[in-house]
């Protein structure tokens, strides 16, 4: 790696090291030793530290460092004035309801001292007081009181947005947009491009006030506007909100879409395995759900349907797993003659292995061999979501050891104090990984099992799980080919 970064041979910065006697540990340079090798580098633009940097950003637990995702100052201004005034109107009905308070223990007195119709007249007094009391805390309670003493502070750095008629709810932090913040987490709301001109993310605001992040083509006619229309992709939240907007199920297919993309960039994670970016135009891009698949045509002609391996939170960066299969047409040409910079066209997309976010506390995903594009696609979103109390991966058979696919959830199980990844060794049986999920299901009984691999695989895995006691009739499985 350290030579791919230098730009030279192996054997040329191995020479290098022995000239300048370096200091290596086991056959590993540090940046700083590199950086003395060859002065001229620019580390920072390389694109394998832009990954790392990337890894360790997007691994980052939302529940420890969100106070880190702090907005713009104007947008933050909006929220911290929003946060005073209802500190201001619960400190104000907290007065008037101690004064009330008074009144009638007051009046409670009086009436222990009076007698016959004076004391009649005095408990009604009394009870008028009390009714008119319990009726401000009641308003207060389910306006500001709550909010203002179940939210510390921090939350000014992000806001909540309720959507209708789903009664879903998902927090906007930082400079995320409605659309953004919505998708991080997990639903599947309508939008259709990313440069704020196709109007499919159209909600209507029902209540919370609003800050304009992006100026759109799109048109909103005047009743439109009046009706509270905005499109989602273009505002942020100055407070809490609530929006009617279209949104699609778990259990919903999404619309088929076509799509021309290009494909950026190809890593080869080792000699059999290849992983594609590809990019679709900022005017449309692909609206998906987690372990879904697409059909994909090359510009020879080739078609091959391929599970998208990244999270539906960002539809214009796609990725996608190609195995190295001698006499599959998109294989030859991947290892062959490479598909970079090509143009291929997008259909999709299918599929229903897909996240079931709120049905259980913990999750645990299995993935063999290109099983793990699936499951990756599946994990990074309940990462981005950043609901479940535990989130277990074993992988078998998927990845070279220390490839940049290991390396990211070996970063995830690193950074992440819910996340647990276990390497399965080599060849293991389907006997000892029943062990391995028998122990983990037993510390968390309520669990999601996803698993994703060959179809013979599967069947003696589930088999296996069976006849160990194992509760196999609500897993998720996906044979993958």
């Amino acid at each position: 790696r350290a030579a791919r970064m230098a730009g030279v041979s192996r054997a040329e910065i191995q020479q290098r090291v022995r000239e300048k006697d370096a200091k290596t540990f086991e056959g590993k340079l540090s940046m700083e030793v590199l950086r003395e090798l060859y002065p001229h580098l620019e580390l920072e633009a390389d694109p394998v530290l832009d990954r790392i940097q990337k890894i360790k950003a997007e691994a980052r637990p939302k529940s420890r460092y969100s106070d880190g995702l702090l907005p713009d100052q104007e947008t933050l201004l909006a929220r911290l004035k929003d946060y005073h005034r209802a500190l201001l109107h619960a400190r104000s009905a907290l007065n008037t309801s101690e004064v009330l308070v008074r009144d009638t223990v007051e009046e409670l007195k009086r009436s222990a001292n009076a007698s016959g119709p004076l004391l009649r007249t005095s408990l009604n007094e009394s009870l008028a007081i009390l009714r008119k009391l319990l009726h401000r805390l009641q308003v207060t309670d389910d306006t500001v009181i709550t909010r203002v003493t179940r939210e510390p502070l921090p939350t000014t750095a992000f806001t909540k947005v309720s959507i209708l008629p789903s009664g879903h709810e998902f927090r906007l932090e930082g400079n995320d947009s409605i659309l953004e913040a919505g998708l991080k987490a997990g639903f599947y709301l309508d939008y259709g491009c990313t440069n704020h001109n196709c109007g499919k993310c159209k909600c209507r605001l029902v209540s919370g006030s609003v800050y304009k992040m992006h100026n759109h083509d799109y048109f909103l006619s005047a009743r439109e506007r009046e009706e509270g229309y905005i499109l989602a992709c273009c505002y942020t939240a100055d407070s809490n909100l609530v929006i009617e907007a279209g949104e699609a199920g778990v259990e919903e297919d999404l619309p088929q879409q076509e799509i021309r993309a290009i494909v950026r960039r190809t890593w080869f994670e080792g000699k059999d395995l290849a992983l594609l970016h590809v990019q679709t135009p900022r005017s449309q891009t692909l609206r998906f759900k987690s372990g879904q698949q697409v059909e994909i045509t090359t510009e020879n002609g080739n078609v091959a349907n391929l599970y998208i391996a990244s999270c539906p939170c960002d539809g214009r960066n796609l990725q996608f797993l190609v195995a190295r299969e001698p006499g599959n047409p998109l294989s030859d040409l991947v290892f062959g003659h490479g598909v970079t910079k090509q143009t291929v066209m997008l259909r999709g997309p299918n599929g229903r292995f897909v996240l079931r976010k709120e049905s259980a506390s913990a999750a645990l995903f299995l993935a063999k061999e290109k099983g793990f594009s699936p499951i990756k696609s599946l994990v990074e979103q309940a990462i981005n979501i950043d609901h479940a109390k535990q989130l277990r991966l074993i992988t078998l058979d998927t990845y070279p050891t220390r490839s940049s696919l290991d390396n990211l959830c070996r970063a995830w199980n690193d950074s992440l104090e819910n996340f647990l990844y276990t390497p399965a060794a080599v060849q293991t049986s389907v006997e000892g990984l029943v062990e391995q999920m028998s122990v983990a299901l037993s510390r968390t009984p309520r669990t999601d099992v996803y698993i994703a691999g060959p179809t013979d695989w599967l069947d003696a895995l589930t088999a296996a799980a069976r006849s160990n006691g194992l509760e196999t009739d609500n897993w998720h499985c996906q044979p993958v080919h």
